[in-house]
């Protein structure tokens, strides 16, 4: 192994991914590797991600054939949190059993029992493993289900043995009826009185007509004690939903450095509880990331905790489904670069309530502008996926 930078090649974008593994199978290499904070307690965001090539040296793409090279940044998520109790699963190794059976075995953080005992901010990262399933040639954590929280069939261990267990596929999140009143395709030349404000701006800094919202990004922001941002908002349903909606900020498509430019959705709480799904400018990158902030919290915990979903594309579209799940509340994250094909994220749960708002933001960083297509508000259906 050596150190000359001359006699290396560069297989993933910086300022993305770390704990590379490389597993072969059936022609070819897959690049899984692991993305955002790995150790932010009950809210660590870290996720797994996957590209694959037929050279061990790259070029590494993801399932939309985006480059894990690209400003836009791709990856396609293996294994992120699914609302059980286990967040920030990453850091992984592949192997396969006797009967032919392949493994995953990773680190993920009980976010019931995030800290060794009288050391808070230390982060207990027990090794977990599950089985991968295998969906038109693209690695997939339990069908879809990803992080199991019960006793699960073992691998086969000796010649002979055989592994038996097959996980019900995961069901996605998909819009059902159409909610009118709370939702907008922005055709009218002024905000619909649906509408509200937090902090308004001023109004050369937004507009409304031609079927498009447009929002100056600002130089300011969402984050812990920096609440000056203004955001958009309407009505969220008492009831399951699916938010979506299509954006685009005029940042160029990679390059240093614009951060933290970013906008997309909020669901909004106050200023310091809520979930945020947007297009960030990250140093060179470009990635989607979906976020939580949480207010008050035990001495010593974070706020704020992100992972990152599919890459975006010039237009980038967001949608998060919120539902209950034993008495909790569940915020999924999708994203897609054509409204078609979508990418499934990690699942925040929250204590939000039944007062929450739907948002938008553009802030971060001043000089750019983001363009919203609409915002829909759907009733949610669930079916199975076909990853």
């Amino acid at each position: 192994m050596t150190s000359d930078p001359a006699s290396q090649t560069q297989i993933t974008i910086a300022n993305r991914y770390e704990g590379g593994f490389v597993f072969f199978r059936d022609g070819y290499y897959y690049l899984f590797v692991s993305a955002t904070d790995c150790c932010r307690g009950p809210l660590t965001g870290y996720s797994i991600f996957v590209g694959r090539s037929e050279d061990p040296q790259g070029p590494f793409v993801d399932r939309e054939g985006v480059s894990l090279l690209a400003g836009r940044v791709g990856g396609t998520p293996v294994l992120s949190m699914n609302g059980n109790q286990w967040v920030g699963p990453g850091h992984n190794a592949i192997f396969t059993d006797f009967s032919g059976q392949d493994w995953i075995v990773y680190h993920a953080i009980d976010r019931n029992d995030p800290y060794f005992e009288g050391a808070v901010g230390f982060t207990k990262r027990p090794v977990l493993m599950d089985p991968i399933d295998w969906v038109d040639g693209w690695p997939v954590v339990r069908d879809g289900q990803w992080a199991s929280n019960t006793p699960q069939p073992a691998p086969a261990a000796q010649p002979g043995d055989v592994y038996h267990d097959k996980p019900q596929p995961v069901k996605v999140a998909v819009p059902g009826k159409l909610i009118a009143g709370l939702s907008d395709e922005f055709n009218s030349s002024v905000l619909d009185s649906r509408w509200s404000w937090v902090r308004q701006p001023t109004t050369d800094q937004y507009a409304v007509g031609s079927g498009y919202f447009t929002f100056n990004t600002q130089s300011a922001d969402l984050f812990e004690n920096s609440n000056n941002a203004s955001v958009l908002l309407v009505d969220a349903p008492n009831s399951p939903y699916l938010v979506e909606t299509r954006l685009k900020i005029d940042l160029p498509a990679e390059g240093c450095c614009f951060n933290y430019t970013q906008a997309g959705l909020v669901i909004y709480g106050d200023d310091d509880n809520f979930i945020k799904l947007v297009e960030v400018s990250i140093w060179e990158t470009r990635q989607t990331e979906f976020a939580k902030e949480v207010f008050p919290v035990p001495e010593g915990y974070p706020r704020y905790g992100n992972t990152v979903v599919g890459p975006p594309g010039e237009w980038v579209y967001l949608r998060i489904a919120h539902q209950i799940v034993a008495g909790e509340e569940h915020y999924t994250a999708y994203t897609s670069m054509d409204g078609v094909t979508w990418v499934r994220g990690g699942t925040w749960t929250h204590e939000l309530g039944n007062d929450a708002q739907i948002g938008l933001v553009s802030m971060g960083g001043s000089g750019f502008t983001a363009t919203f297509d609409y915002l829909r508000v759907y009733q949610l259906k669930q079916q199975v996926s076909q990853q």
